[in-house]
């Protein structure tokens, strides 16, 4: 899992079916530079996005500027399934799911140079 801010939204009109429906966000992982001890540094300009944004499903309705903790593979699979059966595999085609939007991070010590 890692922590991210919704960058933007990609938008799909062909899709594999089994994402049909699913809003498909842009977020940019967190480096640890930007976040500051005690918090999220609110309006803090963070560096600049490079290669390191990820497409995520969003089932939880995140919007640009939301901070959010995103899910990789199975577990990405498995927030985005409908209720599985008993030892069930989830049979969606992604990697990357929001499964919280976050409204507050404390930092324990000072994890900075």
């Amino acid at each position: 899992m890692f922590l991210g801010r919704v960058a933007g939204t990609v938008w799909s009109t062909v899709k594999w079916p089994e994402t049909r429906g699913l809003k498909l966000l842009l977020v940019r992982p967190y480096r640890l530079g930007d976040l500051a001890p005690g918090e999220l540094r609110a309006g803090a300009e963070a560096s600049e996005p490079t290669d390191d944004l990820v497409v995520c499903a969003d089932l939880l309705d995140a919007g640009p500027g939301d901070d959010v903790l995103v899910a990789f593979g199975h577990a990405a699979r498995v927030a985005v399934s409908e209720k599985l059966a008993p030892g069930a595999k989830p049979n969606v085609p992604i990697d990357a799911a929001v499964v919280a939007v976050v409204d507050r991070v404390e930092l324990e010590g000072e994890a900075r140079r």
